[in-house]
């Protein structure tokens, strides 16, 4: 819930302005393009002043096959001060008569889906505040009603030609992750859910390993990288907390709160976790994070663990339990003089294996010395069968240790 502001509650989406949504992105092949990443779906939560382009790229949106979701007041006047009905109601489908009271106060009454929202449980409206007004709707020809708030349209759905749609939600979908309420309300991530706003990978039949999904839905925040990479970690958004509030942290304060907060165990423990294709079987603490390529395990950073099984193969890349265990390939520009190619991190004692298919077995380990970036001792390691294996020693624990290239390489 601490999430956002007090209109933007939400964190499995990405958040971004209008304006810069307008400065960065672009419509392509049905899905927004910004920054070398895209979007399937873009939702409005609540913006009143739309500038016509973000209309129109809204409409092209659609018209390409991705869906557009628009909560909340329809807009009366664009951002440059001009109409925006006829904009409005073109892209939606919909007809909506303003009035000076800026939609209907609702507090305590229930709003029904149907529809392709059918599965959604009815929701109640709880205040009055503008962000909570309720706004009837009339659909257009081959537009459909998904809500009503007793017999009042609410909430409409439209497709296109190309598999797109436009749907508009008359109100403010509540979802209060933290279950302050004493219940998980969730009736955003529902609807998004029933849109198909969070599409699995389609490895494994009726089960969704979207990581955003498996985020709202488990007792894990599950994250993914451009990389590749996937990173857990126990979620805690039924913590129900209790902070001091404003604009920067007070350490003493942060002690009695959390004096006072039943924290979970901080545990990872995974039994066939199914997630971006991949099926898991992982114990640990804190956070855990791998990144596989071709099969084979080529990145890890994990606490109090010494091995994880992905996709029926087992990795164990150390004879005991380690406190910290981490390595990854090194990117090009990153390599320095000494071109290494590896970075490892360990913090414990013991016979270390590391997943190593593309260095050479002649390289050698180094840590790192005493002044940042330099090169320290070499440490014994042997590179067979594409795995590095040494021993984490107590010089060597709790130190940056690098796979380099020898001189003749």
């Amino acid at each position: 819930e601490r999430f956002g502001s007090w209109t933007t509650q939400y964190g499995y989406a990405n958040l971004i302005t209008q304006a810069k949504l307008l400065e960065m992105g672009e419509v392509v092949d049905g899905a927004i393009e910004v920054a070398g990443y895209r979007f399937g779906t873009l939702m409005a939560c609540f913006e009143p002043f739309p500038s016509r382009e973000l209309l129109e790229m809204m409409h092209h949106l659609a018209a390409q096959g991705g869906r557009v979701v628009w909560s909340g007041m329809p807009p009366v006047l664009l951002r440059d001060g001009s109409p925006a009905k006829q904009y409005w109601e073109a892209l939606t489908g919909v007809q909506y008569s303003p009035t000076n009271h800026h939609g209907r106060l609702a507090p305590g009454r229930l709003i029904r889906f149907e529809g392709v929202l059918d599965d959604v449980d009815p929701m109640v409206v709880l205040t009055d505040f503008l962000v909570d007004r309720v706004y009837t709707l009339r659909p257009q020809e081959d537009t459909a009603v998904v809500a009503r708030m007793k017999d009042q349209p609410v909430a409409t759905h439209r497709t296109t030609s190309a598999g797109g749609s436009v749907t508009v939600l008359g109100f403010r979908p509540r979802d209060d992750q933290s279950g302050t309420m004493g219940y998980d309300v969730r009736y955003l991530f529902e609807i998004l859910h029933a849109l198909g706003a969070y599409d699995p990978t389609g490895t494994f039949e009726d089960i969704n390993d979207n990581t955003e999904y498996l985020s709202r839905s488990t007792d894990y925040l599950v994250c993914r990288f451009p990389n590749g990479a996937i990173a857990l970690a126990p979620h805690l958004r039924e913590l129900e907390e209790s902070w001091f509030g404003g604009f920067a942290r007070n350490e003493d304060e942060d002690r009695i709160t959390m004096e006072h907060l039943n924290l979970p165990p901080n545990i990872v423990h995974l039994e066939a976790f199914q997630v971006a294709g991949y099926t898991v079987d992982y114990i640990g603490h804190n956070a855990m994070t791998f990144r596989m390529e071709d099969d084979i395990l080529v990145a890890f950073a994990g606490a109090h663990c010494n091995e994880i099984d992905i996709n029926g193969a087992t990795w164990r890349f150390a004879e005991r339990s380690m406190g910290l265990i981490a390595w990854a390939p090194i990117e090009q520009e990153r390599r320095g003089a000494a071109g290494a190619l590896l970075q490892i991190r360990v913090h414990g004692e013991g016979e270390v294996y590391i997943p190593a298919p593309n260095v050479p077995e002649d390289a050698e380990l180094v840590a790192e010395g005493a002044k940042l970036g330099s090169r320290g001792e070499t440490i014994e390691a042997t590179i067979e069968d594409g795995v590095l294996t040494f021993t984490s020693s107590p010089e060597s624990s709790g130190r940056w240790l690098f796979v380099v290239p020898t001189s003749e390489n």
